[in-house]
């Protein structure tokens, strides 16, 4: 993995900062991030992947939106974000934006080098430059969301494939990515209109992953994925108030109602507990996803940050 030095030019210095700080003092006011944390909580849990087997799949929550999967034998990064911050970087390696409630269970060094690094989309809390930065290598692909390209500039990474919904690449190892639509925006910026939002489905050895990454309820999912039997679905519980925020990020309920509508046999609840991204309590998401899967808990596949799930 490397690091190098880039510059950035004066205008975008300006442009970038103006943006970042606005954005810090709108999401101060409105209740979004709380810097009076005395101290970043540890996970209570660790993962092990030096002791993964590539005869199984294993999937470990780095929290929030981020995971490490071993695909049988195929490792890949989920939007991955290691450090104490997200948001925006126009000082280089400071972030202003967002601190974390707790740590991620791995740092990218002990992750190492992985064969693919997805990012579904350029919100800062899925597409964090610095953990992008740390985990390059010219050994590694990458899978990012239409128009978003330019984003990626500056870093040594094996490939950058863009993909629109519907497109679909294999990748060695037989590890299928197909980009899937839902309901959200990718803009990282205001003006980046050009830039979408991807939901995944991993495929390999004739099992399926879903990641919903961010999505408001929707019918598309069913649609798309008729034809497919999901093993796994990785939903996003939180950021869903105020009422307006629904639209775009799925209550507790209806990201179980879409996995039930695909036919998932498991599910994971994610994009919850980490960071401060709307109005709701930091445990309401999960109380209620709770309260709405009694009955069939068995269905969970984990809840708790630095926990693994694996399937032989």
């Amino acid at each position: 993995m490397e690091t190098p030095k880039n510059g950035i030019s004066r205008r975008k210095f300006i442009a970038l900062g103006a943006v970042a700080i606005g954005g810090l003092a709108l999401a101060s006011h409105m209740g979004y991030i709380n810097d009076t944390t005395e101290k970043i909580a540890k996970p209570t849990l660790t993962p092990t992947p030096a002791k993964w087997k590539n005869e199984e799949l294993t999937v470990v929550w780095l929290g929030h939106a981020g995971f490490l999967i071993n695909f049988y034998g195929t490792k890949i990064l989920i939007d991955p974000a290691f450090y104490e911050r997200i948001g925006l970087t126009p000082l280089g390696n400071y972030t202003i934006g967002m601190k974390r409630y707790v740590a991620s269970p791995l740092t990218a060094e002990q992750v190492g080098k992985v064969d693919l690094v997805i990012c579904s989309h350029a919100h800062t809390d899925h597409f964090d430059y610095p953990s992008l930065r740390t985990m390059q290598s010219p050994d590694t692909a990458v899978v990012t969301a239409k128009g978003t390209r330019s984003l990626w500039e500056g870093l040594n990474y094996r490939t950058i494939d863009e993909m629109h919904w519907g497109d679909e690449k294999k990748y060695p190892g037989g590890l299928k990515v197909k980009a899937i639509e839902g309901e959200h925006w990718g803009a990282r910026l205001p003006w980046n209109k050009e830039m979408e939002a991807n939901s995944i489905l991993l495929s390999k050895n004739g099992v399926n992953i879903f990641i919903g990454a961010d999505t408001g309820y929707t019918e598309k999912f069913q649609q798309q994925l008729r034809e497919v039997e999901i093993e796994l679905a990785i939903m996003g519980i939180a950021a869903y108030s105020p009422k307006s925020f629904e639209a775009r990020h799925a209550t507790p309920e209806q990201a179980i109602q879409m996995a039930e509508e695909m036919g998932a046999k498991k599910i994971l609840p994610m994009h919850w507990g980490t960071f401060k991204l709307s109005q709701e309590p930091m445990e309401e998401p999960i109380q209620r996803f709770n309260q709405a899967m009694a009955g069939k808990m068995d269905k969970i596949a984990l809840q708790e940050i630095g926990a693994t799930w694996v399937k032989s």
